[in-house]
């Protein structure tokens, strides 16, 4: 037989083969994709809140294929996987806005100028205001049909990553009724793509016809009419006749699809209870409401669902209507009325901190923080039929998930300290280590006791004294108007100029405030305007800085191009009384010239987060004295100076 270097030929066949089936074998091994462990995690010792009111401690929760696999008090061993240490920090469901409008048809008048916006702004309208704030799912109650839909396609192919929408398309309203008359006044495609006005039982039937051919989630239609305060422009507006609703509500069942109304009146609800109605948006606002109130059986024996909007209730006209927002949610929830968390937020324009403060707000109605996100959770998955798969932290449920520094349960404010944001078991927002400041220490220049400012329209004053201790710093500051003492506060600064201590008079509205920063969290007491105040705000390390052009100095002098920073509001606004996210940046350098004085300064651009779009404020840093010369706002291209340094004095 036949050999080669000395092995027979049919052995030697066999070697080769064999080695080329094991090198085959190994390079196959070698090049194999390794699985990915991208979106796998476990999140290990772990607090949950489950969703449902309850709470478990130490479990570790297991993510696979954008599902909750494993939840369990054990360790979970895995392989390929991302470990998150969760000791410390608290998961929960992530947040169900049942009440949102995404585009309300003020940056649109036409399909090219929605399509450009849908394309090239709710990307980073998502990534930034939406889910860093843990909202996953929104239900939103009117955007242009032509916009809306593509954008639900787009989110659901994986074209636009965003949270889960659900919708209903154009609204249902009388002719000339809100939102044809409001939001459409001014823009025949806005009117024409937002709202379905019916005047016959044929014009309700075609309009369903055509919701439930573009795959709508539910129904709505305004049931409210007379007066409307659209923005400052008082309006008049048609409601449908009752007739109309009722068909709405009953051919919309027969299709497959639920109802719900936006209203405000005692009347009108009542009516629409009668009728049949799923949902409720917005609420009794005319009137309190008692438990004794036969309104309140006849909600409860309804079914109906209810959607409060109380933070939205900050910009009607008539303060009243916020008063009973809080005081009839209260009331409905004691008895029993299912109720979801709603906002009216509208992200074109604000972001998820609205969605933050109106869980606050159910807490000051009095109820728990837990019982508020209970509303947020479990309760908006079953009002949007989808608790089957969301508002809960339970096996098998999709992960949407929020992983908190704090608990929420214990603190409604802790919300805002979030960790990072899940989405269908992936990652869509990690903490960006910027929550904190390093502002290094800043004392006001050698000598220096007392600096004056004056309005430019020349109406008000404020003189501003300056003294040192050791480790802070004490500023005093005098308002005057008119000629007239009009306010006068105290402020107990550290070395980087973030308050510590704050106190405030204005004797002429009665207002006394007082307010201390302990281990993050502002503790203020006194009254406004006569209405006393007791009331806490959470910030952790955040900057306290309460007299912003006081304040500057230190940030002006330091390196950083950007900072985040929390005031308390003292205007006749509706941000009184409450804590704001402001948002600084160093955007160049400017000579100002007051007087015969030049002065080279660092210029300040200053917004306030949740309202970036309406308000810009300006301030100028003396780059020498490191002192504010000049403030003011700036509206569109226009920038207008309002107060100005007007001189400093120092120790003789």
């Amino acid at each position: 037989m036949p050999s080669i270097f000395g092995i027979p030929l049919i052995g030697f066949i066999q070697m080769v083969l064999g080695t080329g089936i094991i090198v085959f074998l190994l390079i196959k091994f070698l090049t194999r994709p390794k699985k990915n462990k991208k979106d796998e995690y476990i999140i290990h010792d772990v607090h949950v809140i489950v969703g449902d009111g309850t709470e478990q401690e130490h479990q570790n929760v297991y993510i696979k294929n954008g599902l909750i696999a494993k939840i369990s008090a054990q360790p979970i061993q895995k392989k390929n996987v991302q470990m998150i240490d969760g000791s410390g920090k608290t998961l929960m469901p992530g947040l169900i806005d049942s009440h949102i409008h995404i585009q309300g048809g003020f940056s649109c008048h036409n399909e090219e100028e929605s399509d450009v916006f849908l394309d090239e702004k709710m990307p980073q309208i998502f990534n930034e205001n939406v889910l860093p704030y843990g909202i996953t799912t929104i239900k939103d109650l009117d955007a242009p049909k032509h916009f809306i839909y593509k954008l639900r396609d787009k989110i659901r192919s994986g074209e636009i990553r965003g949270p889960e929408l659900l919708i209903v398309g154009p609204n249902f309203t009388a002719p000339n009724g809100h939102p044809s008359n409001t939001l459409g006044s001014n823009s025949e495609w806005a009117r024409s793509e937002m709202a379905i006005e019916v005047n016959t039982p044929e014009q309700v039937s075609a309009g369903i016809k055509e919701l439930k051919e573009a795959g709508v989630d539910f129904l709505k239609f305004t049931y409210q009419g007379g007066d409307y305060w659209y923005f400052d422009n008082k309006l008049t507006i048609q409601k449908i006749d009752k007739e109309l609703m009722k068909r709405i509500i009953r051919e919309g069942k027969e299709n497959g699809l639920n109802s719900t109304a936006h209203v405000f009146y005692y009347d009108d609800v009542k009516e629409l209870l009668e009728a049949g109605i799923y949902g409720i948006e917005h609420g009794i606002l005319d009137r309190d409401i008692e438990p004794d109130d036969p309104i309140v059986a006849l909600w409860k024996k309804s079914g109906a669902r209810f959607v409060p909007t109380v933070n939205a209730m900050k910009y009607e006209k008539d303060p009243t209507r916020m008063e009973h927002s809080v005081h009839n949610l209260k009331v409905l929830y004691d008895a029993g009325i299912p109720i979801a968390m709603g906002t009216d937020n509208m992200f074109e324009q604000m972001t998820g901190e609205v969605e933050h403060k109106e869980l606050a707000y159910y807490v000051e109605a009095g109820l728990t923080p837990m019982q508020a996100i209970v509303l947020a959770t479990k309760n908006g998955a079953e009002h949007l039929g989808i608790d089957d798969r969301k508002g809960q932290v339970k096996l098998g449920m999709e992960a949407d998930l929020i992983l908190l520094e704090k608990n929420p349960a214990e603190n409604i404010s802790n919300i805002k300290f979030i960790d990072r944001v899940f989405l269908k078991g992936k990652v869509v927002y990690s903490q960006k280590p910027i929550q904190s400041f390093d502002i290094p220490d800043y004392t006001y220049p050698e000598g220096l006791v007392c600096a004056e400012y004056v309005s430019t329209d020349g109406k008000q004053r404020r003189v501003i004294h300056y003294d040192r201790y050791e480790s802070e710093q004490l500023i005093t500051q005098i308002t005057y108007k008119n000629g007239e003492k009009w306010a006068e506060e105290e402020f107990t600064v550290d070395r980087s100029l973030s308050a510590i201590k704050w106190v405030y008079n204005r004797p002429s509205d009665y207002t006394e405030i007082n307010a201390v920063k302990e281990n993050g969290v502002i503790k203020m007491t006194g009254s406004f305007k006569g209405k006393p105040q007791d009331k806490s705000f959470q910030i952790g390390d955040g900057l306290w800085y309460q007299m912003m052009d006081m304040c500057f100095p230190a940030f002006a002098n330091s390196k950083l191009d950007e900072i985040l920073f929390y005031p308390i509001g003292t205007g006749d606004n509706r941000g009184a009384m409450s804590l704001g996210e402001f948002a600084a940046k160093k955007i160049g350098t400017e000579k100002v010239s007051i007087d015969d004085k030049t002065y080279s300064c660092i210029k300040i651009n200053l917004v306030l987060t949740m309202f970036s779009w309406a308000w810009t404020g300006l301030f100028w840093v003396d780059t020498a004295t490191g002192q504010v010369v000049q403030s003011g706002v700036k509206k569109g291209n226009k920038e207008k100076p309002e107060w100005q340094l007007k001189g400093l004095t120092y120790k003789k």
